[in-house]
C-alpha cells in the first residue's frame, strides 16, 4: 500500500490552506500547520468547503487587520511549465519539488514524474507498482501544493497537491525525504 493517499474533494478548493488535517491513532482528528507523522498521524484531505473557507476566513482577516494574505501554496508563484532541463540536478527545495513534478505531469511523461520520486531499495515488483501509478498520476493537472515538515529545510515531511482529473479534484499526500541536499517524493509499500 502506498502512502499516496487520493480522495477526491466535491467542488473547487482554493489555492492550499497552510492547514493540516491528521487522523489520529485514537479516531480523532487533528488541524495543524505541520506534517501529521510529527503528531503520530496521517494527513487526510480537507474539503473543499473547509479549505475554501478557511481561505475566505484568512482573507477576511487580512483585509480586517491589513496584513497581507498567506501565501497561499508553493505553485503559486511560479511559472507553468518551468522545470529545471535534465541534466541540472535534483530539487533541492519542496518548492523545487513540486515544480518539478507539476512540470512533467503537465508533459505526461511518467519518466520524469519518476524523477521525482525516491526509488532506493525498491525491488522489481513495488517498483512496477509506483509506475502504473505514476502513469495514472500524469493523466491529472497538478494545481497547487503544500508542504507541511518542521521546516523546509529539515527535509522529511509531507508534500500535498491539489489534483484536477476530468473536472474533478483530488487531493494527494506524499511522504518527502531529503538525502543528500535532494528532495524525493516516497512510497511504503507493505508486503
Amino acid at each position: 500500500m502506498s502512502t499516496c493517499a487520493l480522495s477526491v474533494t466535491p467542488g473547487n478548493a482554493e489555492a492550499a490552506t497552510g492547514i493540516a488535517r491528521c487522523a489520529m491513532p485514537d479516531g480523532t482528528h487533528a488541524y495543524t500547520n505541520v506534517a501529521c507523522s510529527r503528531l503520530g498521524g496521517r494527513h487526510v484531505a480537507l474539503s473543499a468547503e473547509v479549505q475554501n473557507r478557511i481561505r475566505r476566513e484568512q482573507r477576511r482577516e487580512a483585509e480586517l487587520t491589513g496584513m497581507s494574505l498567506p501565501p497561499a501554496g508553493l505553485l503559486a508563484e511560479s511559472q507553468r511549465g518551468s522545470r529545471r532541463p535534465k541534466g541540472q540536478g535534483c530539487a533541492t527545495s519542496p518548492r523545487e519539488l513540486a515544480v518539478d513534478l507539476r512540470a512533467s505531469m503537465a508533459q505526461g511523461d511518467v519518466n520524469r514524474i519518476a524523477e521525482s520520486f525516491d526509488w532506493a531499495g525498491m525491488r522489481h515488483r513495488q517498483a512496477m507498482r509506483v509506475m502504473a501509478q505514476l502513469t495514472r498520476l500524469g493523466r491529472a493537472a497538478l494545481v497547487d501544493a503544500e508542504f507541511f515538515g518542521s521546516t523546509p529545510s529539515a527535509g522529511d515531511g509531507t508534500l500535498q497537491v491539489l489534483l484536477e482529473e476530468a473536472g474533478r479534484q483530488k487531493v494527494a499526500d506524499f511522504d518527502v525525504r531529503r538525502h543528500r541536499g535532494c528532495y524525493f517524493l516516497q512510497h511504503r509499500w507493505s508486503a
